[in-house]
């Protein structure tokens, strides 16, 4: 492991190159990377941060930190969406990202963010940049990840191995990670976005003195339902039930508004289809909220229903308990590592309308007791964050 250290006066200025990022239009890569930055400038004031990002515009936009930005080459991209052979696929992988790849050299430090980019098809990608670092003798990091087991195959697997350290952000990956890579330095940091600093948002008239309840919902949930309607149709009977039988507002909180994949879009047709009545106690958050404004909003939640895992992140760090609608061994690892995860709920058991209600009504029977876990929890859990410092 790398001894702490400052650049300073004379000293060699420190080059990190990040790639694996979409954009800030997801906001929970927003809230990683940032982080991730803030960490390397902590430790390296006047390091160099390079980031390899497919919407560098969107990152500009929300004030990411960064002195660089590559972009894959527009042809070699579509080029390689569309292509149906691995090889094929990896050698356009190369061409769409190759003025990153010729960035590294022996003293890049580069690190693969995006959390579960190992748990999807196009892993190819990262791959092309471990190879090239490898080649290159340059340190390299699989940061913050988690990887479904499921996704590892024996090319994968041989790719994972080459990495100087994998850091899991939950110890269901860290265990199938040590199991699987067993000569691979694995250890369990957790998700940088748990430092990501609140910001200040004025709240609409109602909602300001909190006590309302979070709602995140997003498109990749709704695909992933095993019961056609069943992620929805809960959602519509919960949020009848918070109006008709409490006082409570609702807060429709997007986390993710990429335009392929845009909560704020199936927020407002839920908003659209609330009675007339009601609409007055609800309000659909904008899509011009940073990461840091939306962890601000629902620090300010009683409770919090979600399904980004990086909205469950912002509800844990500011002790909100959340129901967790999951699909992937990230949030079931994160909520088992701080002691909630009885209040996640894999979407693939989401079948009859009132499961999300009553699950909702648990966590709310138990909101005092899921406090108090958190609070024992959090102090302990976000300190370890300060051990990603050592591995750069």
């Amino acid at each position: 492991m790398p001894p702490a250290g400052h650049d300073s006066g004379g000293d060699i200025i420190k080059r990190f190159l990040l790639y694996g990022h979409g954009g800030a239009y997801n906001h929970g890569a927003e809230a990683g990377l940032s982080s991730t930055i803030r960490i390397i400038r902590d430790k390296y004031v006047e390091a160099h941060v390079s980031v390899v990002s497919h919407f560098p515009q969107q990152d500009m936009e929300f004030g990411i930190d960064a002195d660089q930005y590559f972009t894959p080459v527009p042809e070699f991209w579509a080029a390689e969406k569309t292509s149906a052979s691995q090889d094929d696929r990896e050698r356009l992988a190369r061409r769409m990202y190759q003025d990153a790849l010729n960035s590294i050299s022996s003293d890049t430090v580069c690190l693969s963010v995006g959390g579960d980019n190992f748990s999807y098809p196009n892993w190819h990608r990262w791959a092309v940049f471990q190879s090239e670092a490898v080649k290159k003798n340059a340190k390299t990091i699989l940061w913050g990840c988690s990887v479904e087991p499921s996704a590892v195959t024996p090319g994968m697997k041989r790719v994972l191995e080459t990495y100087s350290h994998i850091l899991a952000r939950e110890s269901h990956t860290l265990n199938n990670l040590k199991n699987t890579l067993v000569d691979t330095d694995v250890q369990m940091i957790p998700d940088p976005a748990f430092l990501l600093e609140p910001e200040p948002v004025l709240l609409p008239q109602g909602f300001r003195d909190g006590g309302f309840v979070g709602v995140n919902v997003s498109p990749l949930i709704v695909r992933r339902e095993s019961v056609s309607g069943s992620v929805l149709g809960g959602i519509r009977l919960l949020i009848d039930r918070i109006l008709s039988d409490t006082n409570a507002n609702i807060a429709l909180i997007p986390h993710v508004t990429m335009p392929m994949d845009n909560d704020h879009s199936l927020l407002s047709d839920i908003e659209q289809s609330i009675p007339e009545r009601f609409k007055p106690r609800v309000w659909l958050a904008g899509e011009h909220f940073s990461a840091a404004e939306l962890k601000y909003i629902i620090s300010k939640c009683r409770l919090l229903v979600c399904s980004r895992t990086h909205a469950s992140i912002a509800a844990y760090s500011s002790g909100v308990p959340a129901l967790v609608l999951s699909y992937s061994v990230k949030s079931a690892g994160i909520a088992e590592d701080l002691g909630t995860s009885e209040h996640v709920i894999n979407v693939s058991d989401v079948g009859a309308p009132n499961t999300i209600r009553d699950m909702f009504l648990k966590l709310e029977s138990e909101i005092d007791e899921q406090r108090e876990i958190l609070s024992r929890s959090l102090e302990r859990y976000v300190a370890k964050i300060g051990s990603y410092a050592e591995y750069i």
